[in-house]
């Protein structure tokens, strides 16, 4: 028991662990605590006997990129390779896209296991069949497919446990459900091996989560760029062989990642051209034809000489209007025969001006000729005639003329109008034209800056090269890595010795029976007789401390004669009253015992059996069960000398119960039974009562109240904590005084019992014989 000051100051008692209570909890729960131990051990070893052993292949490798490109001055296109090259890699090792191409590499579409009575193994390379799907229907996949072999060329099919039995033949297509597939023998094949196999076709989803679940990368330096690719699986060569293909496939499958941006880039800039090129070349057509139509390319010169043309025909038609005017005029003239017109300048053609000459000079003949002769003379009429032809062939030139003149003046008024219409036009051709060849400029230098790009992300494409090594390749191995069977075994010792800790915690907080002198003396109030061990000795007869004089129990009990000394020593006789909470907590044999070792000292003892209810023959010498005894002596039958039975021990005397009466309590309560002890008192140094339990009936008390010591009897491991305070109560209301507590039966410790000295040794194996001081 601790102290420690309170808030107030004052000391309070703080419970702590009871080391003896806790070496008995421990003592009397040892089978437990070595099933326990077994219990634990034993699920470790099954854990390891029945657990699949996992392996791990593993592999280490250097992560480096060579930038040859840099040389040639092509950095911007580098940066983004630099950056996080480990934690890229590692993720990009972990993509389902590099998990579908190392499953295109592996074949384990198709899983094979033979299935044991409690494991299940996997065959892989190791099958004496193989299957080929040709057609797998999609509720096929994933699902444990059972294989029976019958004979050397026959086998059955079995969907799960309860799916119908198809039969095929070795080498030939067979239809399962509405899956398709063959199934081929192996040159290990053994006809009727006892085995049970059965095929898992695998979905590509499954595989992949498999691979996912399974794969570890885990990085080794940041700063020397290595990582450690790992892989568990509960077959060794399988985690072997998928560690070697990733790492034989990474290398090339990094480079194609690596250059993919610059690929994309490269496709895109080539797209980009061939649209660019199409529409320059659409534009180049346009130039072309817009040259070929206008004759030039420069719309301002040819805006000027589209005016100067205008001018030109403009000029033209004033002229050719001039002359028509001047020819209509002849014509008029040679209309009213006047012929001074050629004394007018005239643009008329050089024949028709010689015609006009002849008729100007033929007709001044005629006239000359009508001076002379008369008019019907045939030199006058032959001139008049010569005159009239010419004249009238002169007009028919000029009126020939005349249409031709006005077809050119027509054709002029045609030419200036298309000039005219052409002149509307050309501004808007020209901003068209201007416009096109901004557009074609610009495409040209967007032509440009693509090519010149493009060849960058290809001199960059080709001048990055993945440098990876494998710096330790893929390991077979042979040593599983679960279950560690130290561990495991570690694991079921140390659980056993925590559950058994938290076993005898529990059982030490659940146990309310008395297992040391401490709780007794810190459960109550009261002196502390003496304490009793248990015995290894069985009960032979009466008196145990005459059959085995020198045992433990014996010392005991003379020690507690001895301890009788310090209880009212001016006393000359002593009324002792022996009692306890309940039967079978010893008081008896207390009784016996006690009385026997008083009168071996040579004093005069009596022992009064009080327990008129229940009757111990067993307990007690032979005459326990004659007629006479206390009840009849509290009835004044008899006299207490004719109940009297001597024991085997001298000056050792026994009073019985005598019959079991109806009122026990009642012939406590006359005066008879003071008179009785009064009597004792005088002719023995001892009176010792064996009363019934006061916790069951109130004689014991009554007894208790006339004694001159009362001795409260607990048994360890069997009396409860709340006797203690039972006996408290039953103390502090009938103000009791002269009352110590003996505890009984007490498991024998080497280190407080023993030492060689006594014939009781503590045993090193429990022995199940029945211990002397329990009844």
């Amino acid at each position: 028991m601790l102290q420690k000051p309170n808030e107030t100051g004052t000391l309070t008692e703080v419970q702590s662990i009871d080391t003896e209570k806790l070496v008995a909890v421990f003592r009397k729960n040892l089978i437990w605590v070595i099933l326990i131990l077994i219990a634990t051990n034993l699920t470790a070893y099954l854990t390891i006997r029945y657990t699949k052993d996992l392996f791990e292949s593993e592999s280490e490798m250097k992560l480096d990129i060579k930038r040859d490109a840099t040389e040639l001055g092509i950095k911007t296109y580098m940066e983004d390779q630099n950056m996080n090259l480990v934690s890229g890699e590692i993720e990009q090792i972990k993509s389902k896209l590099f998990f579908n191409k190392v499953l295109d590499s592996l074949d384990i579409a198709v899983s094979y296991y033979s299935l044991g009575k409690v494991l299940t193994d996997e065959m892989y390379k190791r099958s004496s069949f193989e299957v080929k799907p040709t057609f797998i229907h999609a509720d096929q996949y994933d699902k444990p497919i059972f294989i029976e072999f019958k004979g050397s060329n026959e086998f059955s099919l079995r969907l799960d446990d309860s799916g119908p039995t198809t039969t095929g033949v070795f080498g030939q297509p067979v239809q399962l459900y509405q899956t398709s597939l063959t199934v081929f023998k192996k040159p290990n094949f053994i006809e009727n091996d006892g085995n049970n196999y059965f095929f898992v076709l695998n979905s590509r989803k499954s595989l992949i989560n498999y691979l996912s679940k399974n794969i570890q990368v885990d990085p080794l330096s940041f700063n020397a760029n290595t990582i450690r690719v790992s892989f568990r699986d509960h077959n060794a060569r399988k985690a072997f062989d998928i560690v070697n293909k990733i790492d034989s496939l990474y290398i090339n499958y990094s480079n194609q990642q690596k250059n993919l941006a610059n690929k994309q880039k490269i496709d895109w800039l080539n797209n980009e051209l061939v649209q660019v090129e199409k529409k320059m070349e659409g534009y180049e057509d346009y130039f072309e034809n817009f040259t070929l139509q206008n004759k030039s390319n420069d719309l301002t010169v040819d805006l000027k000489k589209t005016i100067a043309a205008i001018n030109v025909i403009d000029s033209q038609r004033y002229s050719l209007n001039k002359r028509l005017a001047d020819l209509n005029n002849h014509m008029d003239l040679l209309t009213t025969d006047d012929f001074s017109i050629g004394n007018r300048t005239s643009a008329l053609p050089a024949t028709i001006n010689q015609h006009l000459e002849e008729l100007i000079k033929k007709a001044r003949e005629r006239d000359k000729l009508a001076l002379a002769y008369n008019e019907n003379t045939f030199a006058f009429r032959q001139k008049e005639k010569e005159v009239s032809m010419l004249k009238d062939e002169l007009f028919n030139q000029l009126s020939n003329l005349k249409k031709e003149w006005l077809a050119d003046l027509v054709e002029l008024g045609k030419r200036k109008e298309k000039l005219e219409r052409a002149f509307a036009e050309m501004p808007d051709k020209n901003t068209q034209f201007s416009k096109n060849q901004r557009y074609y400029k610009l495409y040209e230098e967007f032509y440009l800056t693509m090519m010149q790009s493009k060849a960058e992300f290809e001199i960059a494409q080709a001048g990055s090269t993945p440098d990876f090594k494998i710096l330790s390749p893929a390991t077979l191995p042979t040593t599983p890595i679960s279950p560690s069977k130290i561990m495991v075994l570690g694991i079921g010792f140390v659980a056993g010795i925590i559950l058994n800790i938290f076993f005898i915690g529990l059982m030490y907080v659940l146990n309310n029976k008395i297992t040391s002198v401490k709780e007794v003396e810190r459960g109550i109030n009261l002196p502390m007789l003496g304490a009793i061990p248990a015995s290894n000795h069985t009960v032979e007869s009466l008196f145990h401390v005459i059959d085995n004089p020198k045992s433990i129990v014996s010392e005991a009990i003379r020690t507690l004669r001895t301890n009788l000394e310090f209880f009212n020593t001016s006393e000359k006789s002593k009324v002792i009253t022996i009692t306890s909470t309940i039967s079978g907590e010893g008081k008896s044999f207390l009784a016996m015992n006690l009385g026997g070792v008083l009168a071996l000292s040579r004093k005069r003892v009596v022992l009064v059996d009080l327990d008129m209810r229940k009757p111990k023959s067993e307990k007690y010498p032979t005459g326990n069960d004659s007629p006479v005894g206390m009840s009849t002596v509290l009835i004044k039958k008899n006299k207490w000398q004719e109940c009297v039975v001597k024991t085997s021990l001298e000056n050792f005397d026994f009073i019985p119960s005598g019959p079991h009466p109806p009122n026990p309590s009642e012939l406590l309560l006359n005066g008879e039974f003071s008179d009785f002890l009064e009597e004792l008192r005088a002719n023995y140094d001892y009176v010792v009562i064996d009363t019934p339990p006061v916790g069951l009936v109130t004689d014991g008390v009554m007894a208790m109240k006339r004694s001159d010591l009362s001795i409260y009897v607990f048994r360890a491991n069997y009396s409860h904590k709340d006797f203690l305070q039972n006996l408290a109560r039953v103390v502090t209301l009938n103000k009791l005084t002269h009352v110590a507590s003996v505890l009984n039966a007490i498991p024998l410790n080497g280190k407080y019992y023993g030492y060689g000295y006594y014939e009781d040794k503590t045993p090193r194996k429990r022995r199940w014989t029945k211990m002397v001081g329990l009844k």
